[in-house]
């Protein structure tokens, strides 16, 4: 078998490669291991709303829009909310939205293995020139674009990936819960502090109706901060526990689905391809590193790869040193946004969380375009200067 293009894994930057190579003439296959698309969810699903306009899907596949972010810290006891008087974005039904991408890859030419893994890639040398599957299958390419998620199965295998050990990793678990005290159905709502939530990440609740919300906590390894219980079951148990700052609102809800997940806050990896080889979303660490939101650049990263790829089949040319200009086109799409985030993260969690709250303090009302900003991590260094001046000169390095 073989393929102008592979594309490994139906997540988000992968059916966004799918859908671009396909629209563009490229012959693409997209292999996913699992039986159906969408599942297991491994996310909480928040995005904006273009994401939905831009893809031109339904409505419908978002399950919630929200208006306002509100914060408390159980650290200061603080609490404070800012509406943005629209919608911002909100809760996908994450399996539909999915198989709508789906679809759409389908009607433009792509084909679709499913319940198939790769397990590595064809060599020839150093060239990828396309897979081999958990089944046996041994398919043939010119560009494979590697977008399995923090498995990076190709780019793994050819060294480009550092071990999870090595980098920040951000883990996440939630339960989609019933019977949930809703404090505001058109919110979300983040809960911090070191000793009383988290010790390094946040606590959420999306609500999904005026009883149902997605309820979860995530964290973050291998960080100078040390964290006493490395396990997130723990921070989840605690966090729905009598003692949590949330139990008035959860006391008498129950879960009937767990949502669990695994993602790289290193920032871009610093070669994310390879000769015949393009790393997207994900398997690229190219996840927004301070709400851990990556839907949205998944899907913008994937679309990058599939031009690389397009432009690659122009100039007949697949070797790492043309597809190196995948990296420019990605960072002239992110400008300083992920650096700015990278030094954020350097900042002890109490001190970090409390100039959050500062900051949408001042500027809710203000200007809360900035702190709309900060949610989407796109963040300019002149940006995140003036909403947490403190960190000017001793967290942000420019």
């Amino acid at each position: 078998m073989e393929s102008d293009v592979i594309v490994v894994g139906a997540g988000p930057a992968g059916l966004a490669a799918s859908i671009v190579s396909s629209s563009m003439g490229l012959k693409t296959i997209l292999i996913e291991k699992s039986p159906e698309i969408g599942y297991p969810v491994k996310t909480s699903a928040f995005t904006f709303k273009e994401v939905i306009e831009q893809w031109n899907l339904p409505r419908e596949v978002m399950i919630k829009w929200y208006t306002s972010f509100y914060m408390y810290s159980a650290h200061s006891k603080r609490e404070v909310e800012v509406d943005f008087g629209r919608v911002i974005g909100g809760c996908l039904d994450y399996p539909r939205f999915l198989k709508e991408l789906s679809v759409k890859a389908i009607e433009r030419g792509t084909k679709i293995i499913l319940s198939d893994a790769v397990v590595e890639p064809l060599l020839n040398g150093d060239v990828v020139e396309g897979v081999k599957t958990l089944h046996g299958k041994k398919i043939k390419s010119k560009i494979v674009i590697d977008s399995s998620g923090p498995a990076a199965v190709i780019g793994r295998k050819l060294g480009l990936v550092p071990k999870s050990t090595e980098i920040e990793m951000g883990i996440g678990i939630e339960y989609e819960m019933h019977n949930v005290k809703v404090r505001n159905p058109k919110a979300i709502d983040f809960y911090v502090g070191r000793k009383d939530v988290v010790p390094i990440g946040y606590g959420w609740i999306f609500p999904l109706s005026n009883n149902r919300a997605r309820i979860g906590i995530c964290t973050v390894y291998n960080t100078p901060e040390e964290i006493d219980e490395k396990n997130i079951e723990y921070w989840h148990s605690r966090f729905l526990s009598e003692d949590s700052v949330i139990y008035h609102r959860v006391k008498n809800a129950q879960p009937y689905a767990i949502h669990k997940g695994v993602y790289p806050l290193c920032g871009m990896l610093e070669k994310p391809y390879g000769n015949g080889l393009l790393l997207a979303g994900d398997s690229a660490a190219q996840a927004s590193m301070l709400v851990g939101e990556g839907i949205r650049y998944a899907l913008e990263f994937g679309k990058i790869a599939a031009e690389v790829a397009v432009e690659a089949f122009k100039e007949k040319d697949f070797s790492e040193d043309f597809l190196k200009i995948y990296v420019r086109k990605c960072k002239a799409l992110l400008g300083e946004y992920f650096d700015v985030a990278t030094d954020l993260l350097d900042v002890p969690t109490d001190e970090y969380w409390e100039t959050v709250v500062d900051a949408i303090i001042r500027y809710k009302d203000l200007d809360s375009e900035k702190i709309l900003k900060y949610l989407r991590t796109e963040m300019t260094y002149n940006d995140a200067k003036k909403l947490f001046p403190n960190f000017r000169n001793r967290y942000l390095r420019r």
